[in-house]
């Protein structure tokens, strides 16, 4: 058996992915590939719905911190059946909070990017920032985390979609003190589709 030489690292208690290809047997519309977290599964197919299927979100959402020597090659492995987007979306959301915020969850963050800039070249690719928790602690957290990845955005001059600033307004669209309900999610894959819209030359009213 060949050995396992991968440095140690941290799972969730529990570890999950979730993966959709958006009308398979569609060659022409523009595609979407939103690598996310359990965020990016409830905006996902919302964001073709509100684009009357004009732009066709496929994605890859994962537990997988940004640690987890696994998750680069899953994406890899996950594209290789896509056909070649538009556009791609990533956010790591909060997985990943055993990682120190004093220069490591960056440096892990950062090597996502490289990856995503060299498996993805020559392809828009968008930083989405965390959104609010009603947890004061943990939205301290994502705070944070959100002024590292624009700073990150900034270095590689990359476009940041913020869903931060659109899920402060829907405090009231919560199903737990993470995750919204579907009023919530359609407001923040709105937000998604006017960012990502003008940059695919496509037309539409703002959500």
């Amino acid at each position: 058996m060949a050995e396992n030489n991968q440095k140690p690292f941290v799972l969730e208690s529990l570890e999950w992915d979730n993966t959709w290809i958006e009308k398979t047997e569609d060659e022409t519309s523009p595609r979407v590939f939103y690598i996310g977290d359990s965020i990016s599964v409830g905006t996902r197919r919302l964001g073709t719905i509100l684009s009357d299927f004009h732009i066709l979100f496929d994605g890859f959402a994962s537990s997988k911190a940004p640690d987890n020597p696994y998750l680069a090659p899953s994406i890899a492995l996950f594209a290789e059946q896509l056909r070649r987007p538009s556009a791609v979306l990533f956010n790591s959301g909060l997985h990943g909070s055993h990682l120190s915020d004093d220069g490591e969850y960056v440096r892990c963050y950062e090597e996502l990017i490289r990856f995503l800039l060299d498996r993805f070249a020559g392809i828009p690719v968008f930083l989405i920032l965390s959104t609010h928790t009603l947890d004061d602690k943990t939205t301290a957290r994502v705070i944070a985390r959100n002024e590292e990845v624009r700073k990150l955005a900034e270095k590689y001059q990359l476009p940041v979609i913020d869903l931060y600033t659109v899920s402060e307004g829907c405090r009231d669209a919560h199903s737990d003190f993470v995750h919204f309900n579907e009023e919530g999610y359609r407001k923040l894959a709105g937000a998604i589709l006017d960012t990502v819209r003008p940059v695919l030359g496509i037309e539409g009213e703002k959500q």
